[in-house]
């Protein structure tokens, strides 16, 4: 997930290739990556959360969102 969310960062902010410094629309680089755009909105909202609440990502590198999803919940519920 984080190395989809990145690659895809990376096309939208044209740093994908040094070569070519080409900015793509953020729903191109999404089909290019093979993930809908939707979906990595949300990945990268996740992972800001993640990082904020603490999430040991190391920890949980081979669980699914679901697991991170839980997280952040949890600690959005906690903070209010």
């Amino acid at each position: 997930m984080i190395q989809s969310v990145s690659l895809w960062r990376k096309l939208c902010n044209g740093l994908a290739n040094p070569d070519d410094t080409e900015q793509l629309p953020a729903e191109e680089a999404a089909k290019r990556v093979g993930i809908p755009q939707k979906t990595l909105d949300d990945y990268v909202s996740l992972l800001r959360f993640g990082r904020k609440f603490g999430f040991d990502f190391n920890e949980h590198k081979d669980e699914k969102v679901a697991v991170l999803r839980a997280f952040v919940q949890k600690n959005k519920n906690k903070s209010k």
